[in-house]
């Protein structure tokens, strides 16, 4: 039971907000500070002030990035507060909100539940999967802007005259058909709005061609960062770098997670009990759980579906579960929780060997 004040923070783009209640919840101070360095060092004083220790950030890895990196850093226990949770706090009171609300319902919720999770600083935890996560970013986001781009380009491929769309064909991938507009013959163009449609999708050809070029060194640059790294999580069979690199940022620290069923939980890969009628003994029925992190859980369903394609032991693991009685949905999210498992047991290692890895000091 917790016999100190408790700090909810929530942030915003140029201000963040302090709550702080008494281990009963009762609210004993707040304040908006700014986001920069003297408001950082502002906070901190307010919460030694009030001997705080604990503080819950409503969005750490968004725009509480640098509150959680500050307030870390001076010492401070800093847990990870889902909205949902500051948001129950806050309807069961029927109460506005407000800043200072949110500030004090994400105090309360760490105070109902003092196990959550560490903030996802990854500067202070580790400044290489920091920069992995940068350049996943910048993958992310040319990936999002080209697949935009080229759903354009077909809306526009389709609106090309008659005379032109004769030349290409009807079938394949987008960035095939796109680059046959090269060989057309351009003088058959019998409209204006053809005419410069055409164009500007001939000049798109090239830019497209930059824009694979960069994500592909950009992909490069992730497998070189991974190299330095020293995960092994791409020796399981299913996971490249792309997810290699998700699952490290994703994650952060592994040891965060006590055991493989706390991640399985977070990930969204362990069942959720739906069950009644059975007393004090283990729950009979399960669900699927709709919660948790996708992209890890998109992750493990990638690599759950490669390897039933490419290796014999996941397809005899299915193979088991569907004989079980189990249905193919129900053996898949079996197998995608036996990889949970595998993952994070790979990252605990992994984590344990780069800790005792000795630091090289420059002369």
């Amino acid at each position: 039971m917790m016999t100190s004040p408790v700090a909810g923070i929530d942030p915003h783009q140029d201000s963040y907000t302090i709550g702080i209640v008494n281990p009963n919840g009762v609210e004993l101070a707040h304040e908006t500070f700014p986001t920069s360095a003297s408001g950082y060092l502002d906070g901190i004083e307010l919460l030694t002030t009030h001997g705080v220790e604990q503080v819950g950030i409503e969005g750490s890895a968004g725009w509480g990035a640098h509150a959680a990196i500050a307030f870390v850093a001076a010492g401070f226990d800093c847990r990870e507060v889902p909205a949902q949770r500051s948001a129950a706090q806050r309807r069961s009171r029927r109460l506005d909100k407000t800043d200072v609300v949110d500030a004090v319902a994400a105090a309360r919720a760490l105070l109902a539940e003092p196990g959550l999770g560490p903030v996802q600083a990854l500067e202070v935890y580790d400044s290489l999967v920091a920069k992995i996560e940068a350049v996943l970013e910048h993958r992310r986001m040319l990936v999002a802007v080209r697949t935009l781009v080229l759903q354009h380009a077909q809306d526009q491929i389709s609106k090309l005259p008659v005379e032109i769309r004769d030349q290409l064909t009807t079938t394949g991938k987008i960035e095939g058909r796109l680059r046959r507009l090269e060989q057309v013959d351009t003088s058959a163009v019998s409209t204006l709005a053809g005419e410069y449609r055409l164009s500007w999708l001939i000049a798109l050809v090239d830019q497209d061609r930059a824009a694979r070029r960069q994500v592909r060194q950009l992909e490069r640059d992730i497998d070189q960062l991974l190299d330095e790294h020293g995960t092994t999580l791409r020796d399981e069979p299913g996971i490249g770098p792309i997810a290699a690199a998700t699952l490290l940022v994703e994650v952060g620290d592994p040891f965060r997670f006590a055991r493989e069923s706390k991640f399985a939980r977070w990930s969204g890969t362990g069942a959720v009990a739906l069950s009644s009628g059975e007393g004090d003994g283990r729950p009979v029925k399960h669900r699927l759980d709709f919660r948790g992190n996708r992209r890890i859980n998109s992750v493990l369903y990638i690599a759950s579906v490669t390897q039933q394609r490419n290796h014999d032991d996941a397809r005899v693991y299915l193979e088991r579960k569907l004989g079980e009685g189990k249905t193919r949905r129900e053996a898949r999210r079996a197998h995608k929780r036996h990889l949970a498992n595998r993952v994070i047991r790979r990252m605990w290692n992994d984590e344990s060997r780069r800790r005792e890895r000795p630091v090289t000091v420059a002369a």
